[in-house]
């Protein structure tokens, strides 16, 4: 068989969401590109200071930065037309948001188009992004022009033709893979819930809310704060409830959870506690601590205000947490309209700062409050809204990397 070599641009061999869909697409993925003969540069975005290093037998893991000229494009992707130029390459397999891939799909397109380089072999092209909320239209006309597109959900497959719609171009052949939860990492543990807060030093014996997620403005760890400052306020009981942020506490995308505290009138380490710091900053949560901090938890809350997917509401579906979060973007699907979990209907549009001016759904706080709430009134009453196990079938990585085989396979060719 002859050999073929794909060109990936994508995280990978990080601990980013679209890094955790690359590892469970690949790994799965390797056996089969070892009995087909294929090979995979996967030009590494979020690799830290590396530069080139083998990840299998099968798969190198490459920054892109070392092809770059552009130091001020934290993309790289002047080093993607690069790789380009030097490798000959059957297949381009690009996954991100559009506004990532958008600005270089009509180079991409004229290097494929034009024979630009008339010693290389023709190769394929296929992107997978999200879409979390209305897409920058202007990027459409040439993202078109690759041979597959693939979104996440029937939300993003919409929003996707409508930009297109718009620029003229009728082409609806979008299709959808779904995200997947890792069911062997991602699951309800027998530990005890108190031996395990301990561990990570959490409170004992108090209801804990719990929010995983990056500290930047889409996420929208305000608000959490804000509801979880209005469900004290409410609360009637002596033993307060607690609230995990498991972030960092001063990104510089988001906001300083110290200071938002002292303003709430919430005390770290009392009302809401924070990662161990020398842990959380050099990446020492491993995945199975991920778990095993969800299983610390008695319900699972986010206020993010758009999701292509929503990954860690998926997590903590394979966890058995209830959950509070927004009805908006891809979590209506994921969560069958809301159904599922403790929803928040009580929405506004928002355009934030430092947000590329993207049109999101902040949610109220007073409302989030009472939900989180009613899942602890429901707890007491043994009647809490957890059950996800047929929705959780829908999210099988075995699947998705079959789907991710037939697309490949057929590029291939």
């Amino acid at each position: 068989m002859q050999p073929k070599h794909i060109l990936a641009y994508m995280d990978f061999m990080c601990p980013t969401g679209f890094g955790t869909v690359a590892h469970n697409v690949m790994d799965r993925l390797t056996p089969w590109f070892k009995e087909r003969n294929i090979k995979v540069d996967i030009l590494s975005l979020n690799f830290a200071n590396k530069e080139v290093e083998k990840y299998n037998e099968c798969i190198t893991a490459i920054n892109p930065r070392i092809m770059a000229r552009n130091m001020e494009d934290v993309y790289y992707r002047d080093g993607v037309l690069k790789a380009l130029q030097l490798g000959d390459y059957d297949l381009l397999w690009m996954m991100n948001d559009v506004p990532v891939l958008g600005p270089m799909s009509r180079l991409v397109n004229h290097i494929r188009d034009t024979k630009a380089f008339e010693k290389k072999k023709p190769f394929k092209s296929v992107i997978y992004f999200p879409i979390d909320s209305v897409p920058y239209q202007r990027y459409f006309p040439d993202l078109a022009k690759f041979d597959d597109l693939y979104t996440y959900t029937d939300y993003g497959r919409k929003e996707a033709i409508k930009a297109l719609q718009q620029s003229n171009i009728k082409r609806t052949n979008i299709g959808i893979i779904p995200h997947g939860t890792d069911l062997d990492t991602f699951k309800k543990l027998k530990a005890n819930k108190d031996d395990l807060r301990e561990k990570y030093q959490l409170p004992k014996g108090r209801f804990l809310y719990g929010h995983i997620n990056k500290n930047q403005p889409r996420k929208d760890f305000g608000t959490t704060l804000i509801a979880f400052r209005n469900l004290l306020d409410m609360w009637e009981g002596e033993e307060k409830p607690a609230l995990y942020l498991h972030c960092y506490h001063s990104d510089k995308s988001g906001i300083k959870i110290h200071i938002a505290c002292e303003r709430l009138n919430l005390e770290v380490g009392k009302d809401v506690f924070l990662p161990i710091e020398d842990k959380y900053v050099n990446d020492r949560y491993t995945r199975a601590e991920i778990n095993e901090l969800y299983n610390s938890m008695d319900c699972f809350v986010t206020t993010t205000m758009a999701e292509g997917w929503g990954l860690t509401v998926t997590e903590a579906m394979a966890v058995g947490l209830p959950i509070v979060c927004g009805n908006h973007t891809s979590l209506k699907e994921i969560t069958n309209d809301g159904k599922l979990v403790y929803i928040v209907n009580d929405l506004v549009e928002h355009i934030q700062i430092e947000d590329a001016e993207n049109i999101r759904h902040k949610l109220m706080p007073m409302s989030v409050a009472q939900q989180m709430k009613r899942v602890y009134d429901d707890t007491l009453k043994g009647c809490v809204k957890a059950n996800y196990e047929s929705k959780l079938k829908e999210f099988d990585w075995d699947a998705i990397a079959e789907i991710w085989k037939g697309i490949i396979k057929k590029n291939l060719k």
